[in-house]
């Protein structure tokens, strides 16, 4: 088959004006409005997104990097102690901050570890992490997932 350089060129702007109009033909989606970030009983999110709180009562303004083919989330923990509180000997206390950068105010949670991972580093050195559970707002959709405190 052979192709010529104005076919190229007239798919070429074709395209250019499907990517230019598509914006304009879909309504866009906006985290305030529930209905548009479902898709069946799934959620639609972007790849970086934010997280407006943490366990309903701190209000924060954290990136959120969305990793699908991670099996465990994680985050960003300081000042990581371990204690032993009541019957349950593996409790974690860590301090994180509200918004990156340093921005934001310094926050302490106390959490009893449900587990922990073994993470395989970049420098080929494996970690073991504590992973406690929270509720983690993005807009409208509040969740309760397993995080490892890095």
């Amino acid at each position: 088959m052979l192709y010529s350089p104005g076919l190229r060129s007239a798919a070429g702007f074709l395209l250019l004006m499907l990517m230019l109009l598509f914006p304009l033909l879909s309504p866009p989606l906006s985290a305030s409005s529930p209905d548009q970030c479902n898709i069946g009983n799934r959620y639609l999110v972007g790849h970086l997104e934010t997280v407006t709180r943490i366990d309903h009562q701190f209000d924060t303004h954290l990136p959120a990097l969305i990793d699908s083919g991670s099996t465990t989330s994680s985050l960003d923990a300081r000042d990581i102690t371990f204690e032993t509180l009541g019957t349950n000997p593996h409790w974690v206390r860590f301090k994180i901050l509200t918004e990156r950068g340093g921005h934001g105010r310094e926050v302490t949670l106390l959490k009893p570890v449900k587990r922990y991972i073994r993470v395989q580093t970049h420098s080929g050195k494996p970690q073991r992490r504590p992973v406690i559970e929270a509720t983690i707002e993005l807009g409208n959709i509040k969740t309760t997932t397993e995080f490892s405190l890095t």
